[in-house]
């Protein structure tokens, strides 16, 4: 296991497309927390300047469709084996085939904590260039946040994998990624809770059970959402990756 988990890692350090997409996400967030807040000053100097607590620069590295190029990173590294026709070789190599969806899963946390770490990073930086940046006392707090969405992103992902991977399908994976990133769900969600709102006459939040919606809710801080994140994230990871393991071990490897 150790061995294939190291190879995999070789193979996403050595990725053009997720040290590209990094750097792009990178100076994304570098810019537009600069830039929004000189622009502010410039339309209403009058105004009280807007300021970014550093908490919240690092509970969210990245926001709304930014978030996209984390899941497609993760979707192209997943399917890169059978794009380059060499999981065949891969796979008769070792013992158990499954243990291939583990090793994968384990190098997707890694690129997704690097890609958090890295936007957050991102966030910090350009508000202190935008002269918006605030030291607060929620430090800790924003941290854990982090780590909380870290913990989501690896449960959609372990999603995507069970298309990437299992099924080997990357054009619905990367739909899927974006249905994610982008929170289209949302109708879906709002559809059930009204339909059981009507029907057992109680009020739910079925959002609340879903990763995707959890990324934009969960807030440490305001111990908003914490222990759900982590239920919905343990659950899902299990889930999605034995049913990648079981699939993909069933499957003929081409």
């Amino acid at each position: 296991m150790l061995n294939l988990v190291k190879m995999e890692w070789y193979k996403l350090r050595t990725t053009k497309l997720f040290i590209v997409l990094m750097a792009i996400g990178f100076a994304l967030n570098v810019i537009i927390c600069a830039v929004i807040p000189i622009v502010v000053k410039l339309v209403a100097p009058n105004e009280p300047a807007a300021l970014s607590a550093i908490s919240g620069s690092i509970a969210s590295p990245f926001a709304g469709l930014l978030m996209i190029m984390v899941y497609i990173s993760a979707v192209s590294f997943m399917y890169s084996d059978f794009a380059g026709g060499y999981i065949k070789n891969i796979a008769g190599q070792v013992k158990n085939r499954g243990s291939i969806v583990i090793a994968k899963l384990i190098v997707v946390a890694i690129h997704n904590l690097i890609f958090f770490a890295v936007g957050s990073i991102g966030n910090v930086l350009g508000s202190a260039l935008g002269g918006s940046l605030v030291v607060d006392s929620e430090i800790a707090g924003g941290v854990f946040t982090f780590l909380l969405r870290w913990l989501l992103s690896i449960a959609i992902c372990s999603v995507l994998m069970l298309f990437a991977v299992g099924i080997k399908t990357k054009s619905f994976a990367i739909v899927m990624a974006v249905i994610f990133a982008t929170g289209s769900l949302n109708l879906l969600y709002l559809g059930v809770n009204t339909a059981i709102m009507t029907i057992f006459k109680t009020e739910v939040n079925v959002g609340n059970l879903f990763p995707d919606t959890l990324m934009g809710s969960v807030d440490a801080i305001t111990n908003t959402n914490v222990i759900n994140a982590v239920l919905v994230s343990a659950v899902f990871i299990v889930l999605f990756t034995v049913l990648t393991y079981v699939i993909f071990k069933k499957r003929d490897v081409k």
